[in-house]
């Protein structure tokens, strides 16, 4: 998570007890938790693309997509980098899947605190949309910047396609101010950033309550009706 549009003081607010909106009592009914989500992605993550070598999570929150990673086997050198320092003391104190990952928060610079050519692959869950347009290309530059030759990009966002999505997002507080982004925005932001878009894929066509539907994904993944999408690209020098 970044400072724009929500300050950093905002998502501090949120770290202590941030659910994804889960305790909002339409999400109850169509079932799972937060982890049920970033547990999602995780699987597709390492079935789609197999990732190895060092992963950074741009915007991690409190730790939690890494925490599915670690649990689902990835055998990645994990670390995180949020906006957020109470983010980030949270998802230190809520570790428990091994080995914690390397943790930073913002540096006073502004820059991300990792060299250049530094990670095999950088994912960005859900960050975007809390970052205001006109700032979102220079952080996805930065993104690019501590990946390595050859290195993968990874942008989840929700689907402003979709309408129970944007219903959802309108109802969560930590999603406020959010300004949604479609996915050719994305893949935009990715050749903007001199990142070749390989990819887009369609997830979450169905509530966690029919998860075993969950397999037939791969077959709608170009249908962009899914509640959230994920963008891929690849580094090039």
């Amino acid at each position: 998570m970044m400072p724009e549009p929500h300050g950093e003081a905002e998502f501090d607010a949120f770290a202590s007890h941030y659910d994804a909106g889960m305790s909002d009592p339409f999400k109850r009914i169509i079932g799972g938790d937060a982890d049920t989500f970033l547990e999602h992605k995780a699987d597709w993550l390492l079935r789609t693309l197999a990732p190895s070598g060092r992963l950074l999570d741009f915007g991690c929150g409190n730790g939690r997509f890494l925490r599915a990673l670690r649990r689902r086997g990835g055998l990645l050198d994990l670390a995180g980098y949020d906006a957020s320092a109470g983010m980030i003391d949270a998802a230190r104190r809520q570790w428990d899947s091994g080995p914690p990952p390397v943790l930073h928060h913002l540096a006073p610079s502004g820059q991300v605190p990792f060299a250049d050519r530094e990670f095999d692959m950088v994912t960005a869950v859900c960050v975007l949309h809390h970052i205001r347009p006109s700032s979102r290309l220079r952080v996805v530059r930065e993104m690019a910047r501590v990946l390595k030759s050859g290195g993968v990009l990874v942008i989840f966002e929700h689907n402003p396609l979709n309408p129970v999505t944007r219903w959802l997002v309108r109802r969560a507080p930590i999603d406020a101010a959010a300004i949604l982004l479609s996915a050719e925005e994305s893949a935009n932001l990715l050749r903007e950033a001199r990142v070749i878009h390989r990819r887009t894929d369609y997830i979450l066509f169905f509530p966690p309550r029919w998860r075993r539907l969950w397999r037939l994904e791969p077959l709608l993944a170009r249908l962009p009706v899914g509640g959230q999408y994920m963008t891929v690209g690849t580094i090039v020098s």
